[in-house]
Protein backbone atom coordinates (compact mmCIF):
# COMPACT_ATOMS: atom_id res chain seq x y z
CA UNK A 1 0.00 0.00 0.00
CA UNK A 2 2.65 2.36 1.15
CA UNK A 3 4.67 1.82 -2.28
CA UNK A 4 1.33 2.83 -4.18
CA UNK A 5 0.94 5.71 -2.59
CA UNK A 6 3.45 7.74 -4.46
CA UNK A 7 1.83 6.52 -8.14
CA UNK A 8 -1.65 7.51 -6.60
CA UNK A 9 -0.52 10.91 -5.51
CA UNK A 10 0.16 11.43 -9.36
CA UNK A 11 -3.05 10.01 -10.53
CA UNK A 12 -5.04 12.34 -8.09
CA UNK A 13 -2.58 15.19 -9.36
CA UNK A 14 -3.63 14.57 -12.73
CA UNK A 15 -7.07 14.62 -12.55
CA UNK A 16 -7.39 17.61 -10.89
CA UNK A 17 -5.19 19.70 -13.40
CA UNK A 18 -8.33 18.78 -15.62
CA UNK A 19 -11.95 19.50 -15.73
CA UNK A 20 -14.68 17.93 -16.98
CA UNK A 21 -16.65 18.44 -20.16
CA UNK A 22 -18.48 21.73 -19.30
CA UNK A 23 -22.06 21.76 -20.78
CA UNK A 24 -23.40 24.48 -22.82
CA UNK A 25 -26.22 25.24 -20.20
CA UNK A 26 -23.32 25.82 -18.35
CA UNK A 27 -21.50 28.66 -20.24
CA UNK A 28 -23.08 32.11 -20.00
CA UNK A 29 -23.75 34.03 -23.55
CA UNK A 30 -24.71 33.13 -26.94
CA UNK A 31 -23.02 29.41 -28.13
CA UNK A 32 -21.49 29.52 -31.43
CA UNK A 33 -24.03 27.35 -33.48
CA UNK A 34 -20.32 25.26 -34.80
CA UNK A 35 -19.74 23.93 -31.44
CA UNK A 36 -21.00 20.52 -29.90
CA UNK A 37 -23.21 20.88 -26.72
CA UNK A 38 -20.33 20.33 -24.23
CA UNK A 39 -16.67 22.33 -23.73
CA UNK A 40 -13.91 19.61 -23.58
CA UNK A 41 -11.86 19.09 -20.62
CA UNK A 42 -8.91 21.76 -20.75
CA UNK A 43 -5.65 22.20 -18.29
CA UNK A 44 -6.40 23.88 -15.39
CA UNK A 45 -9.90 23.26 -15.79
CA UNK A 46 -10.74 22.67 -12.27
CA UNK A 47 -9.68 26.87 -11.93
CA UNK A 48 -11.79 27.86 -13.92
CA UNK A 49 -15.04 29.86 -12.29
CA UNK A 50 -16.91 31.77 -14.87
CA UNK A 51 -16.93 30.93 -18.82
CA UNK A 52 -18.73 33.08 -20.83
CA UNK A 53 -18.96 32.42 -24.76
CA UNK A 54 -16.89 34.86 -26.72
CA UNK A 55 -18.65 37.56 -28.46
CA UNK A 56 -19.89 37.15 -32.30
CA UNK A 57 -17.77 33.88 -32.99
CA UNK A 58 -20.79 33.31 -36.16
CA UNK A 59 -19.99 36.31 -37.10
CA UNK A 60 -16.13 35.34 -37.54
CA UNK A 61 -14.33 37.41 -34.99
CA UNK A 62 -11.51 36.06 -33.33
CA UNK A 63 -10.76 37.10 -29.74
CA UNK A 64 -7.47 38.59 -28.82
CA UNK A 65 -7.79 41.70 -26.38
CA UNK A 66 -8.98 41.24 -22.58
CA UNK A 67 -9.56 43.83 -19.72
CA UNK A 68 -11.38 44.54 -16.74
CA UNK A 69 -13.14 48.32 -16.14
CA UNK A 70 -15.84 49.18 -13.87
CA UNK A 71 -16.65 45.47 -12.93
CA UNK A 72 -17.64 44.60 -17.02
CA UNK A 73 -14.99 42.28 -19.12
CA UNK A 74 -13.62 43.84 -22.26
CA UNK A 75 -13.06 41.53 -24.92
CA UNK A 76 -11.39 42.55 -28.66
CA UNK A 77 -10.96 40.79 -31.72
CA UNK A 78 -10.96 41.08 -35.45
CA UNK A 79 -12.66 39.20 -38.31
CA UNK A 80 -11.66 36.47 -40.12
CA UNK A 81 -12.50 33.31 -41.06
CA UNK A 82 -9.21 32.48 -43.34
CA UNK A 83 -6.34 30.70 -41.55
CA UNK A 84 -4.11 32.31 -44.00
CA UNK A 85 -5.69 36.19 -43.12
CA UNK A 86 -4.23 37.57 -39.54
CA UNK A 87 -6.06 41.11 -39.59
CA UNK A 88 -9.14 42.41 -40.39
CA UNK A 89 -11.72 44.79 -39.36
CA UNK A 90 -11.50 45.24 -35.13
CA UNK A 91 -14.20 45.52 -32.58
CA UNK A 92 -14.10 46.24 -28.50
CA UNK A 93 -17.59 44.73 -26.74
CA UNK A 94 -18.37 44.95 -23.12
CA UNK A 95 -19.43 42.05 -21.11
CA UNK A 96 -21.48 41.77 -18.25
CA UNK A 97 -19.62 39.18 -16.32
CA UNK A 98 -23.13 38.00 -14.55
CA UNK A 99 -25.24 37.35 -17.23
CA UNK A 100 -22.63 36.69 -19.90
CA UNK A 101 -24.46 39.55 -21.93
CA UNK A 102 -23.18 41.73 -24.54
CA UNK A 103 -24.00 45.39 -23.02
CA UNK A 104 -22.18 47.48 -25.81
CA UNK A 105 -19.60 47.15 -28.66
CA UNK A 106 -17.60 49.59 -31.01
CA UNK A 107 -15.49 49.43 -33.85
CA UNK A 108 -11.81 50.44 -33.96
CA UNK A 109 -10.09 52.53 -36.93
CA UNK A 110 -9.68 50.85 -39.85
CA UNK A 111 -6.31 51.37 -39.43
CA UNK A 112 -6.38 48.40 -36.99
CA UNK A 113 -6.17 45.01 -38.25
CA UNK A 114 -5.82 42.60 -35.32
CA UNK A 115 -7.02 44.36 -31.65
CA UNK A 116 -4.43 41.82 -29.66
CA UNK A 117 -4.54 43.37 -26.11
CA UNK A 118 -6.06 45.96 -24.25
CA UNK A 119 -5.67 47.42 -20.66
CA UNK A 120 -7.47 50.12 -18.64
CA UNK A 121 -5.75 52.96 -17.74
CA UNK A 122 -7.92 54.79 -15.32
CA UNK A 123 -10.39 57.48 -15.63
CA UNK A 124 -12.21 55.83 -18.14
CA UNK A 125 -9.45 55.53 -20.26
CA UNK A 126 -8.38 52.32 -22.62
CA UNK A 127 -5.74 50.78 -24.40
CA UNK A 128 -5.73 48.76 -27.54
CA UNK A 129 -2.69 47.14 -29.01
CA UNK A 130 -2.67 46.95 -32.43
CA UNK A 131 1.06 45.46 -33.76
CA UNK A 132 2.68 48.36 -34.85
CA UNK A 133 0.30 51.35 -32.59
CA UNK A 134 -1.07 51.55 -29.47
CA UNK A 135 -4.73 53.42 -29.29
CA UNK A 136 -5.64 55.62 -26.16
CA UNK A 137 -9.68 55.79 -26.64
CA UNK A 138 -12.08 57.35 -24.26
CA UNK A 139 -14.37 54.51 -23.15
CA UNK A 140 -17.45 56.53 -22.89
CA UNK A 141 -17.16 58.37 -26.44
CA UNK A 142 -16.63 55.11 -27.96
CA UNK A 143 -19.47 53.03 -26.53
CA UNK A 144 -21.53 55.89 -27.22
CA UNK A 145 -20.47 55.77 -31.20
CA UNK A 146 -18.44 58.82 -31.11
CA UNK A 147 -15.91 59.72 -34.23
CA UNK A 148 -13.86 61.46 -31.49
CA UNK A 149 -13.36 58.54 -29.27
CA UNK A 150 -9.64 57.77 -30.27
CA UNK A 151 -7.90 60.29 -28.24
CA UNK A 152 -4.06 59.56 -28.97
CA UNK A 153 -2.11 56.92 -30.78
CA UNK A 154 1.55 55.92 -30.84
CA UNK A 155 3.63 53.94 -33.44
CA UNK A 156 6.08 51.17 -32.63
CA UNK A 157 9.16 50.71 -35.12
CA UNK A 158 12.04 48.37 -34.41
CA UNK A 159 12.09 45.51 -32.18
CA UNK A 160 9.34 47.14 -30.54
CA UNK A 161 5.34 45.56 -31.17
CA UNK A 162 2.19 45.74 -29.68
CA UNK A 163 0.96 42.01 -29.57
CA UNK A 164 0.15 42.50 -26.26
CA UNK A 165 -0.26 44.90 -23.69
CA UNK A 166 -0.97 45.89 -19.92
CA UNK A 167 -0.62 48.95 -17.28
CA UNK A 168 1.24 48.69 -13.94
CA UNK A 169 -0.11 51.38 -12.67
CA UNK A 170 2.91 53.52 -13.85
CA UNK A 171 4.11 52.18 -17.04
CA UNK A 172 3.01 50.93 -20.49
CA UNK A 173 4.05 46.88 -20.98
CA UNK A 174 4.31 45.98 -24.33
CA UNK A 175 5.78 42.52 -26.04
CA UNK A 176 5.93 40.81 -29.02
CA UNK A 177 4.41 37.46 -30.32
CA UNK A 178 7.42 35.57 -31.85
CA UNK A 179 8.13 32.20 -32.74
CA UNK A 180 11.82 32.81 -32.23
CA UNK A 181 12.52 33.21 -28.94
CA UNK A 182 15.75 34.82 -29.62
CA UNK A 183 13.64 37.72 -31.13
CA UNK A 184 10.77 37.95 -28.65
CA UNK A 185 11.30 41.13 -26.36
CA UNK A 186 8.82 43.45 -23.79
CA UNK A 187 9.26 47.02 -23.30
CA UNK A 188 7.92 49.63 -20.34
CA UNK A 189 6.88 52.98 -21.81
CA UNK A 190 6.26 55.95 -20.28
CA UNK A 191 2.57 56.46 -20.17
CA UNK A 192 3.07 60.42 -20.64
CA UNK A 193 4.41 59.75 -24.22
CA UNK A 194 0.29 60.06 -25.08
CA UNK A 195 0.95 63.89 -24.37
CA UNK A 196 4.53 64.67 -25.45
CA UNK A 197 4.55 62.45 -28.36
CA UNK A 198 1.39 61.60 -29.81
CA UNK A 199 0.87 60.24 -33.19
CA UNK A 200 4.99 59.98 -33.07
CA UNK A 201 6.56 56.56 -34.08
CA UNK A 202 8.69 55.31 -30.66
CA UNK A 203 12.27 53.74 -30.98
CA UNK A 204 13.28 51.20 -28.50
CA UNK A 205 15.70 53.43 -27.34
CA UNK A 206 12.73 55.50 -25.74
CA UNK A 207 11.49 52.47 -23.61
CA UNK A 208 12.51 52.82 -19.87
CA UNK A 209 13.70 48.92 -19.76
CA UNK A 210 13.20 45.82 -21.38
CA UNK A 211 13.62 42.13 -21.95
CA UNK A 212 13.42 38.97 -23.64
CA UNK A 213 10.38 37.11 -22.97
CA UNK A 214 9.23 33.07 -23.91
CA UNK A 215 8.32 32.58 -27.68
CA UNK A 216 5.06 33.36 -28.53
CA UNK A 217 3.58 35.39 -25.95
CA UNK A 218 -0.04 36.53 -26.51
CA UNK A 219 -1.05 38.27 -23.07
CA UNK A 220 0.03 39.94 -19.93
CA UNK A 221 -1.61 40.97 -16.83
CA UNK A 222 0.08 42.82 -13.36
CA UNK A 223 -1.77 41.20 -10.60
CA UNK A 224 -2.34 42.95 -7.07
CA UNK A 225 1.10 42.73 -6.08
CA UNK A 226 2.75 43.93 -9.24
CA UNK A 227 3.16 40.19 -9.98
CA UNK A 228 3.69 39.92 -14.21
CA UNK A 229 1.57 37.30 -15.62
CA UNK A 230 2.04 36.52 -19.51
CA UNK A 231 0.21 34.15 -21.56
CA UNK A 232 1.84 31.59 -24.43
CA UNK A 233 0.00 29.63 -27.11
CA UNK A 234 -0.57 28.19 -30.44
CA UNK A 235 -2.81 25.70 -31.90
CA UNK A 236 -0.59 22.74 -29.73
CA UNK A 237 -0.20 24.77 -25.89
CA UNK A 238 -1.52 26.94 -23.87
CA UNK A 239 1.02 28.09 -20.91
CA UNK A 240 0.27 30.66 -17.98
CA UNK A 241 3.54 32.00 -16.64
CA UNK A 242 4.70 34.29 -13.68
CA UNK A 243 7.81 36.17 -14.72
CA UNK A 244 9.96 38.65 -12.63
CA UNK A 245 8.79 42.32 -14.03
CA UNK A 246 12.43 42.93 -13.87
CA UNK A 247 14.10 40.71 -15.59
CA UNK A 248 11.68 38.24 -17.33
CA UNK A 249 12.83 35.27 -15.46
CA UNK A 250 10.13 32.78 -15.82
CA UNK A 251 9.13 32.14 -11.54
CA UNK A 252 6.24 29.83 -12.05
CA UNK A 253 4.20 27.92 -14.80
CA UNK A 254 1.02 25.85 -15.20
CA UNK A 255 -0.87 24.56 -18.64
CA UNK A 256 -3.97 25.80 -20.23
CA UNK A 257 -6.24 25.53 -22.72
CA UNK A 258 -4.65 25.92 -26.19
CA UNK A 259 -4.99 29.00 -27.98
CA UNK A 260 -5.21 31.33 -24.58
CA UNK A 261 -4.89 34.79 -25.65
CA UNK A 262 -4.78 38.10 -23.70
CA UNK A 263 -5.37 38.65 -19.37
CA UNK A 264 -6.36 40.70 -16.84
CA UNK A 265 -7.20 40.39 -13.37
CA UNK A 266 -10.24 42.08 -11.64
CA UNK A 267 -10.69 43.72 -8.13
CA UNK A 268 -11.45 39.84 -6.51
CA UNK A 269 -8.00 38.82 -8.23
CA UNK A 270 -9.55 36.60 -10.46
CA UNK A 271 -7.60 36.16 -13.44
CA UNK A 272 -9.60 36.37 -16.88
CA UNK A 273 -8.57 35.42 -20.22
CA UNK A 274 -10.14 33.92 -23.64
CA UNK A 275 -9.15 31.41 -26.28
CA UNK A 276 -9.19 31.48 -29.61
CA UNK A 277 -9.44 27.96 -29.91
CA UNK A 278 -12.72 27.18 -31.99
CA UNK A 279 -13.27 30.56 -33.62
CA UNK A 280 -14.01 30.21 -37.67
CA UNK A 281 -10.45 30.93 -38.22
CA UNK A 282 -9.33 28.05 -36.11
CA UNK A 283 -12.30 25.62 -36.28
CA UNK A 284 -9.93 22.77 -37.21
CA UNK A 285 -8.10 22.92 -34.31
CA UNK A 286 -8.13 19.60 -32.11
CA UNK A 287 -9.67 21.68 -29.07
CA UNK A 288 -12.36 24.27 -29.52
CA UNK A 289 -12.99 26.49 -26.43
CA UNK A 290 -13.59 29.68 -28.10
CA UNK A 291 -14.57 31.18 -23.91
CA UNK A 292 -14.04 34.28 -22.26
CA UNK A 293 -13.20 32.82 -18.84
CA UNK A 294 -11.94 33.61 -15.53
CA UNK A 295 -9.58 31.79 -13.07
CA UNK A 296 -8.90 31.35 -8.76
CA UNK A 297 -5.28 31.56 -8.62
CA UNK A 298 -5.02 29.97 -5.61
CA UNK A 299 -6.54 26.64 -7.87
CA UNK A 300 -3.80 26.45 -10.37
CA UNK A 301 -1.57 23.43 -10.91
Amino acid sequence: MHRLAPRLTVIAGLLLAFCGPAVAADVLGVRPSHLAAELPAVPNGDAVLNRIWAPEIDAGYVPQGVTVAGGEVLVSGYRSTDPKVGTGPCRVYRIDPASGRRVGQFDMPPSCGHAGGMAYLGQGMLLVADTRRLYKIDMARAFAGQADAVVATLNLAGEMKGSLVDFDGKSIFIASFDKDAAKARAFFLPVSLFDTHNGATLEPSQAIRSFAVPAEAQGAAFDRNGGLWMSFSSSRFGRLQKLDAETGAVLASHDMVIGIEDLAFDGDGRLWSVSEAGSLRWSRWQVSYPVVFSVDMQRLR
